[in-house]
């Protein structure tokens, strides 16, 4: 039985948010929409002149930056925003529980939530630079690893089909978890049977472009106190593109403590998007990884203490 005591209940709060997320229609479905582009998009690269794989990373990455920056979002404002809605916060703050600790338990929900997320879109990247382009007539093309691609989909949906009708159990979450399990089967065989040593290093930047999906976590909480999903998802999302471009903007002007200031409060999203490290093949620094590591937690404690803050001090049995 759940206990409320502080931060006792988080990990039973962590689990029941992280059902809650996957168990949503638009989590699979952004997910298995981004990958069947990022499946496809060798037919759109072919037509590049002879730099498709550059032109199919870059293309790839931006699709897995944004998806990640969406799910993290709709996530985020369907279990923060969405159970103010709909009275259920109520109900757990009338238990000996705190505020922060609901916060935080929303927050490690999502970031695993993002982990689930992003696993069968790194699968599929890895997977189709396998298979190639078909620039020229010349060009070798290994089109046997698109059984790889799409029989864990096919599995996957099969499996949680048949356990749904069955079983009773929900299709989105069983699905978008075999999904992945799938997939990681897929490709530690395709690794095994590969004569070309795969491309396994994308790794680390998908990693970077995971934390900006967790640093937007917790302005979608903050946003979410306040409006509805289309409120959050449009503010966020402006945010976001005011993040890319600080550097650009604000960067000379940094002698100014107001804008010093400014540039501060703006999370900067370009400290995720390091185009060298895939398109000249280099190696990410571990000073680098733990430098971002650093300020996702410290920018992602500020916000979840100021929402924390703003959360402790308004009657929630209203709704918003």
């Amino acid at each position: 039985m759940l206990q409320f005591r502080p931060m006792r209940a988080l990990p039973s709060l962590i689990h029941v948010s992280f059902k809650n997320i996957i168990r949503q229609s638009f989590f699979y479905l952004a997910i298995v929409g981004a990958y069947l582009f990022i499946v496809s998009t060798p037919a759109f690269t072919m037509f590049t002149f002879f730099d498709a794989e550059k032109f199919l990373i870059d293309t790839n990455m931006a699709t897995i930056f944004l998806v990640g920056l969406l799910v993290s979002v709709l996530a985020t404002s369907s279990i923060v925003g969405g159970e103010i809605e709909d009275k259920t916060t109520t109900l757990l703050l009338s238990k000996p529980l705190s505020r922060f600790t609901f916060l935080l338990s929303k927050f490690c929900a999502v970031a695993l939530a993002l982990i689930l997320a992003f696993i069968p879109l790194i699968c599929a990247l890895i997977m189709t630079l396998e298979v190639g382009v078909p620039e020229a007539t010349w060009s070798d093309v290994n089109y046997h690893t698109l059984w790889f691609e799409f029989l864990p989909l096919i599995g996957a949906a099969l499996v949680a089909a048949a356990a749904n009708y069955y079983a009773d159990k929900n299709f989105a979450s069983s699905f978008i978890i075999l999904f992945s399990i799938f997939l990681v089967i897929s490709l530690s065989i395709l690794w095994f049977m590969s004569k070309a040593p795969l491309q396994m290093d994308l790794f680390y930047p998908i990693i970077l472009l995971w934390m900006s999906s967790v640093l937007i976590c917790p302005i979608a909480s903050l946003l979410a106190l306040k409006g509805n999903v289309f409120f959050t998802l449009t503010f966020t999302f402006l945010i976001f593109a005011l993040g890319l471009v600080s550097n650009w903007f604000l960067g000379g002007l940094l002698h100014n403590p107001g804008i010093r200031i400014v540039y501060s409060i703006i999370p900067n999203f370009q400290v995720f998007w390091i185009e060298e490290f895939w398109t000249k093949k280099e190696y990410i620094p571990i000073a680098y990884f733990w430098n971002v590591l650093k300020y996702v937690f410290l920018y992602c404690a500020g916000m979840l203490f100021l929402t924390w803050s703003i959360l402790e001090n308004r009657e929630v049995s209203g709704g918003r």
